[in-house]
């Protein structure tokens, strides 16, 4: 099973562990609940559930205990993880001086105040790893967030309701396929620029990867140090960090087992894998896991629709905070500027829509290119055959309609063939393992931290909907006064 690589698994852990205690409450919480699963597989009925500073106290069988939270029909799962996810991530986040960037840290950059994270809360998902823009070959470390709890840069938001990093929980990013190429060109004819540069093809791509990888054998065999980012591909080398590897194509899979055997690399999580069916019989190592993207059946359905007409105006025209539209008209004057009629403005942001909502490059520049093999059985031709999966929200969270979040993927999976049980624990316990966080995140066991999801029935029902979203012990979401 992939999981946080074991050499240095203490130091590594021992951050993350003090990290998610750092927003616990100290209030004891006590939940029952008709029905629980537990995230390993297992369901308890009559289950009861107590919280205290932030993590699980106890799992018990009962009669719900005067004073606890109970909900009739009600059923717990741990906090959803989403695998594969570009929440906060554009391509204003890419380091794209070289196509090898090993050593950029993606929590450093990722807009931790990005709206996706509250859509994907609302969908269940409490924690998430988050993972480079694919422009470059070697993109840098991803790392894990939770998705509520942290302190948001506006200072007229409401508290806790940005991402909250997780220390200690970052894996590299590789990609292969079309995306780190398909900007690029050779410089013939055409003026330099940030693009003008290798690779122009998958082979090139291929080549890059490589050679910095070589690069980092003959470092690490010459005692080298100081270089930070030969370091971090020699910490891939050596297993204390996890090798992400964005592959769609059965043919780019291919290329990333075969580099994972040339150089030994010891944990290796391919992401979106979106013909992985075909080569399933080559991912049966168990240093080796996939983290599926979006789940469709057409190429259309591939990601959730933009968002409404309203929704453009509220971004792009936000009501005014204080006093500033009182003078919009004397700071116009002179400037050969004039106000839009709204049915003008609302065309042009008809018209752009679609480029205003681009984030990360992974949709617009490869995913419905590489498609043409898919089937929305992946998950179960892949988990029946062996091979260890989860699922992943890519940008589905950067949109309003999330009916591709990890659950709804969890439930297409189980109509296309895969076990409901195998399809909870592919979006929790399984989920938390091959991000490194399997100690503390995935199930609800005691010890772990209390991110709970209380859902108005069976989870993978199509009718069914989170009515309470718990992270580290505390009230994220709470829908009980919905109607």
């Amino acid at each position: 099973m992939v999981c946080c690589p074991s050499g240095d698994k203490a130091m590594i852990l021992a951050p993350i562990a003090l990290a998610l205690l750092t927003f616990a409450q100290s209030e004891q919480l006590t939940i029952a609940a008709d029905l629980l699963h537990d995230g390993n597989g297992s369901i308890i009925h009559n289950a009861i559930v107590v919280v205290e500073d932030g993590r699980i106290l106890s799992v018990s069988v009962g009669s719900a205990p005067k004073g606890a939270l109970h909900l009739d029909g009600a059923v717990i799962t741990p906090g959803l993880v989403d695998a594969f996810s570009y929440m906060g991530v554009h391509a204003a986040t890419a380091e794209q001086r070289s196509e090898s960037t090993p050593a950029a840290r993606l929590a450093e950059v990722a807009d931790l105040d990005s709206p996706a994270f509250g859509r994907a809360l609302g969908e269940g998902v409490t924690a998430a790893f988050i993972t480079p823009d694919s422009l470059n070959v070697i993109g840098g470390l991803g790392t894990m967030v939770k998705t509520w709890g942290g302190q948001p840069s506006d200072l007229f938001a409401a508290a806790d309701t940005a991402a909250r990093v997780i220390p200690g929980s970052e894996a590299l990013k590789v990609s292969l396929g079309r995306d780190p190429s398909v900007s690029n060109h050779a410089p013939w004819g055409q003026p330099n620029d940030i693009n003008t540069r290798r690779p122009t093809t998958r082979m090139g791509v291929t080549w890059i990867l490589r050679r910095e990888f070589h690069r980092a054998l003959a470092y690490r065999q010459a005692g080298g140090s100081g270089d930070a980012e030969l370091d971090v591909l020699v910490d891939a080398l050596e297993g204390r960090i996890t090798v992400r590897v964005q592959a769609r194509r059965a043919h780019d899979v291919q290329t990333a087992l075969r580099f994972r055997d040339e150089f030994q690399i010891p944990y290796l999580v391919i992401e979106e894998a979106t013909e992985a069916h075909i080569a399933a019989e080559l991912l049966l190592d168990p240093g080796v896991a996939v983290a599926l993207g979006p789940a469709w059946d057409i190429r259309q359905r591939a990601v959730s629709t933009g968002p409404s007409l309203e929704e453009l105006r509220a971004a792009t025209f936000p009501p005014p905070v204080c006093c500033e539209h009182e003078h919009l008209e004397e700071d116009r004057e002179g400037t050969g500027l004039y106000q839009l009629s709204d049915a003008g403005r609302d065309l042009l942001l008809l018209a752009a829509g679609e480029a205003a909502t681009s984030a990360a490059t992974g949709m617009r520049f490869g995913r419905a290119g590489s498609s043409g093999r898919t089937t929305p059985a992946n998950p179960h031709l892949l988990s029946s055959a062996g091979v260890i999966v989860a699922f992943g929200g890519a940008e589905v969270h950067d949109y309003p309609a999330t009916e591709s979040s990890v659950i709804h993927q969890a439930r297409l999976a189980v109509r296309w063939g895969m076990d409901p049980a195998q399809a909870i624990k592919a979006c929790t316990s399984i989920a938390a393992r091959i991000c490194g966080v399997g100690d503390h995140l995935g199930s609800i066991e005691a010890g772990k931290s209390a991110d709970l999801v209380l859902w108005s029935g069976d989870p993978l029902a199509a009718d069914s909907n989170p009515i309470l979203v718990i992270v580290d012990g505390r009230v994220a979401v709470d829908h009980r006064s919905v109607k």
